[in-house]
């Protein structure tokens, strides 16, 4: 007899003693019926095999040491659970292959068990996998073209609302009242999860005062926000280009968040990156205020910029002969006249990675309240083009 007839042999007679017996767990009502099923399981995980819905107990409920000798009795179902509890110990390669491997063999509740696994850990490259190995159940069919930037003209707008994830015609405003709306928009799903923090975390300590700016979005654009690298490696992405100019020429601002390039402000349009953390998002917000940066700027800029004396900038004069209390910069090094700057220590217009500090921040405040009855440079520069277009 064969090693696996004989365990199939063995298998049944556990069964049928288990059935017989009187004291049938699976059949059993009492307080402690949860514990003597798991009991049962670890004696003889074969009696799971039992007609277990009686007691309604499901294989995400028994403990790893059933599981595993479940997975060596040949169970599909219990190979599948052991990937998804793979994930939770970060075993992603052999999770994502073990999953592959039973994928057919499984139901389509394990299927979304996995995929909300994968999506919680934002394993973007995994789930891309799986969507050309296999459909995908809905909302991650869908998730797997958001990874990948297709445009929102093909995907299904239910879809997209389970998914928690807005187009453009869905741009409203938190608060109507606020000095300056920023429109916030993403060529991926990474982008929009990582503009939702930054946006968060804004609005915890609103700067450079509450309502000072209100953000709309993040706004899920895909390949409609065409994105790449410009001069010294910044990220830029085609504004003039995109689809839906009536829902996003009115902004104030915008926040593009692409996969590449570094973060800048052109235009009143701040790019950032994947990468770009909280401090960099305040550091390119100040440019909007008009700030500029302490490290030195590029040969191009400074050639205009720092060719005649005067206030250039709320940080920022140029001149030899800078107010009091006002120390060198580095901003002019490629320009004519020298730089200076209203603080001795460096700034987080010089190191992105440093705090806002109190002179700063006064700064800002006053800047922002110069500046709020005027036009961005967004605007002056969107009705322009929008002008040339007709």
């Amino acid at each position: 007899m064969s090693a696996s007839v004989l365990r199939y042999v063995v298998m049944l007679v556990s069964i049928t003693l288990i059935a017989g017996s009187t004291a049938n767990p699976w059949l059993m009502s009492s307080p402690n019926v949860r514990q003597a099923q798991l009991a049962l399981l670890k004696r003889s995980p074969q009696s799971f095999y039992l007609d277990t819905r009686q007691a309604s107990l499901l294989l995400p409920e028994v403990p790893n040491d059933t599981v595993l000798a479940l997975r060596q009795l040949g169970s599909p179902e219990a190979t599948f659970e052991r990937a998804i509890r793979l994930l939770e110990k970060g075993d992603l390669h052999t999770a994502v292959m073990l999953a592959s491997a039973h994928w057919d063999a499984v139901s389509a509740q394990a299927h979304r068990r996995l995929l909300q696994s994968l999506t919680a850990i934002q394993a973007v490259p995994e789930i891309i996998q799986l969507s050309a190995q296999f459909s995908l159940p809905q909302p991650y069919m869908t998730l797997s073209q958001l990874m990948q930037g297709v445009s929102p003209g093909q995907l299904g707008r239910s879809d997209l609302n389970r998914l928690g994830v807005d187009t453009l015609d869905k741009v409203s405003w938190d608060n109507a009242a606020c000095q300056r709306r920023v429109l916030m928009l993403s060529d991926s799903w990474l982008g929009l999860n990582k503009l939702e923090q930054l946006k968060a975390q804004y609005l915890v300590a609103p700067l450079p005062y509450a309502g000072s700016y209100c953000f709309a979005g993040p706004i899920y654009m895909g390949a409609d926000l065409q994105c790449g690298v410009k001069a010294r490696k910044y990220a830029h992405c085609d504004v003039i280009t995109m689809p839906d100019r009536a829902h996003w020429s009115s902004a104030d601002h915008l926040v593009l968040m692409t996969g590449q390039g570094e973060a800048n402000v052109s235009r009143g349009v701040m790019t950032l990156n994947l990468k770009s953390d909280y401090k960099v998002f305040i550091h390119e917000l100040m440019h909007f205020s008009g700030f500029e940066d302490e490290y030195a700027i590029g040969i191009d800029k400074a050639q205009w910029l720092c060719a005649t004396p005067g206030h250039k900038a709320p940080n920022l004069y140029v001149g030899h002969t800078p107010p009091k209390g006002w120390y060198p910069s580095h901003s002019c090094e490629a320009g004519e006249l020298p730089a200076y700057k209203p603080q001795q220590a460096m700034s987080n217009m010089q190191y992105q990675s440093l705090a806002l500090s109190a002179r700063y921040k006064e700064l800002w405040l006053l800047a922002f309240q110069q500046q709020r009855n005027k036009p961005t440079n967004f605007q002056r520069f969107i009705q322009v083009k929008l002008a040339a277009k007709g």
